[in-house]
């Protein structure tokens, strides 16, 4: 049978070129032959499971490239913010800015163009600011690619990876370790205010709400994006888990009601994205830190008395980058975050959770005022 299907074709005109052709050719099918013959014939079975399997690799390319524009669109929308309270001098109608950020949700496929507003706000915030927001932005997203196209037992090393490029450049790079939360609440610009008698809790002047909870709404979605990936089997479980995200984050961003509202604090990983934290500390981190930094800078600008606000924002650049600065052991992190109520965070990424599970005062801001243990120092990289 192999001599059969070796055989040679029809001789052409003789000469040393037609011989070579020919043998050429003969190996060829030859060739073919035998791994049609080693092979055997393609059961429709297993054309079947090929044709499935480039499918859902081509939806899983697509699903994810879907997510990264609708993470592009949020992070621009971040830069269209400082743009506009720059340029306002802390004061801009806040419906319209509204409406400018989400314009660049609208359309995914202006994610591959460039957004002359949103890099102009990044800009001016002047110094190195823009630079290492962009950067974290970028590394958030490399986190999110790793959950979607890794298998699980990789992602672990892969997330390592990242995170020592990201770190590379460390004046450049917010730290792998956990800032202390206070430092949202006692620095000379923050909007929260301390309790007084007879308030049992203290609150949170916010100069423009409707600004803030979009703000705190992308960050909801950068996190709990990363829960419907950390599964790989169930695809059609994780394509229900996507749109339930991103339909949650539409409904915030309508002025739903809670939880599928604005946050009313801000949401952190332990909260909305505890695999992450369960699988790569150093990794959450960062992403906090970028959080909690964006919140320090949004205080800055909305001050209408701030003289020099690229100056400031320098100032906290340096004290976020800084390693050293603030830092806190990871368990005081995941429980302080927690404490602040996941429901408060805006929820689980795809689970119910229909009512707040915030106790008492010393379960929420109130511990922040309160006599705490120092942070232990940073420890070296």
């Amino acid at each position: 049978m192999r001599n059969n299907l070796c055989r040679r074709e029809d001789a052409v005109t003789p000469g040393p070129a037609n011989q070579r052709r020919n043998t050429t050719r003969t190996v060829s099918i030859c060739a073919l032959a035998l791994l049609a013959w080693a092979v055997g014939p393609i059961s429709p079975a297993s054309a079947q499971r090929g044709t499935a399997a480039e499918s859902a690799r081509a939806k899983l390319e697509q699903i994810t490239q879907d997510v990264n524009a609708r993470l592009i669109g949020l992070e621009r929308a971040q830069g269209v913010l400082y743009g506009a309270l720059i340029a306002g001098k802390g004061q801009v109608n806040e419906a319209d800015v509204f409406q400018r950020m989400s314009r660049r949700l609208a359309d995914a496929a202006a994610s591959a163009r460039p957004d002359a507003e949103a890099d102009k706000g990044f800009a001016a915030l002047g110094g190195s600011a823009g630079t290492v927001i962009r950067r974290a932005y970028a590394f958030q997203r490399e986190v999110v690619t790793i959950f979607a196209s890794s298998a699980p037992e990789d992602r672990k090393a892969a997330l390592e990876s990242a995170v020592e490029r990201y770190r590379s450049r460390p004046e450049l790079s917010l730290p792998d370790a956990p800032k202390d939360m206070t430092i949202l609440y006692d620095h000379p610009y923050t909007s929260f205010v301390p309790p007084t008698p007879p308030a049992t809790e203290p609150g949170r002047k916010l100069a423009y709400p409707t600004l803030t909870g979009f703000a705190w709404s992308a960050h909801w979605y950068e996190l709990a994006v990363l829960q419907p990936f950390e599964t790989v089997d169930d695809t059609s479980g994780r394509d229900a888990d996507l749109a339930t995200v991103a339909d949650r984050l539409k409904r915030k961003l309508s002025f739903g009601t809670a939880p599928d509202a604005f946050p009313t604090e801000l949401p952190l990983a332990p909260a909305i994205a505890p695999g992450l934290v369960a699988l790569h500390e150093r990794a959450a981190a960062i992403i906090d830190n970028l959080n909690m930094m964006q919140d320090v800078i949004t205080d800055v600008l909305v001050r209408r008395d701030v003289a020099n606000p690229r100056a400031i924002v320098s100032q906290v650049v340096v004290q976020f980058t800084d390693r050293q600065y603030r830092c806190v052991q990871d368990d005081e992190w995941i429980v302080v975050a927690l404490r602040h109520s996941i429901f408060d965070q805006g929820g689980p990424a795809v689970g119910s959770f229909p009512q707040n599970e915030r106790n008492a005062f010393s379960g929420g801001h109130g511990q922040h005022y309160a006599v705490r243990r120092a942070p232990p120092p940073c420890s070296p990289e």
